[in-house]
């Protein structure tokens, strides 16, 4: 093979090597785009059926994802710790039992008579009722709060959505979702709009939230008051007519 045979040889096979990898790129865009695509159809049948169960009057179908990011999140959930109340009214209750038993036997050891009786049972209720009144008082301090945290990949949500009032006035709506896609459900907004990725989020999107008002509803509105004008002077007119 002469010097030019083999120097056409190398642009060939260099040409084959640069069409094989822009081949290889394009069917990993392909991919990424198919799988972005299926993710945000699956999140937009989980938007429309969450406000099918939640927003009233909603249009069947009528929300449009606007946009969407996908972020793994910390969210910090307060809690209440009651084990130490628990406790505490564990013991409270027996240590009630105990001395309620104790009081009640000494009294009736001094009672001679059927009042003396009813007395002390009367004393027994009333000191247990002080010290149960007692004991709700104290028992705030039992309570104590603790911090949960869990990592969620969490698809955050802007989307649009429809109204319809009276089979023809239709509104406009707006709503942020969070969708935890590993559990596949809804994460309560007041649960993490406290995160600063969902702060941003909704930042980056706040443009989103100012819907126009639908100009048809103007243009029922607008026939309906002047038929509400022109009827009376119609009938008005045919009264006058037939008179």
């Amino acid at each position: 093979m002469d010097k030019n045979g083999g120097i056409a040889m190398k642009f060939i096979q260099k040409i084959s090597v640069i069409g094989l990898s822009v081949c290889m790129l394009s069917i990993v865009f392909s991919s990424a785009s198919m799988a972005t695509k299926i993710a945000t159809e699956e999140h937009l049948n989980s938007v429309n059926n969450k406000n099918n169960k939640e927003v009233n009057y909603y249009k069947n179908d009528s929300a449009k994802i606007l946009a969407q990011e996908t972020k793994t999140v910390l969210i910090k959930t307060e809690k209440e710790d009651k084990s130490l109340l628990e406790q505490k009214t564990k013991e409270f209750e027996e240590k009630m039992k105990t001395e309620q038993i104790a009081f009640i036997e000494e009294g009736l050891k001094k009672a001679t008579t059927l009042q003396e009786v009813e007395k002390v049972k009367s004393e027994a209720a009333n000191l247990l009722k002080k010290e149960k009144e007692l004991f709700k008082a104290e028992s705030e301090k039992y309570v104590k709060t603790k911090i949960d945290t869990e990592k969620v990949d969490l698809a955050m949500i802007s989307s649009s959505y429809k109204t319809v009032r009276d089979d023809f006035f239709t509104f406009n709506k707006h709503g942020f979702y969070y969708y935890d896609v590993n559990k596949n459900e809804f994460v309560p907004n007041n649960k993490v709009n406290i995160t600063e990725e969902v702060k941003e989020f909704e930042k980056k999107h706040k443009e989103d939230t100012k819907v126009k008002d639908n100009p048809i509803n103007t243009l029922i509105l607008s026939i309906l008051l002047g038929l509400l004008c022109i009827i009376p002077l119609f009938i008005s007119y045919r009264q006058e007519k037939i008179a």
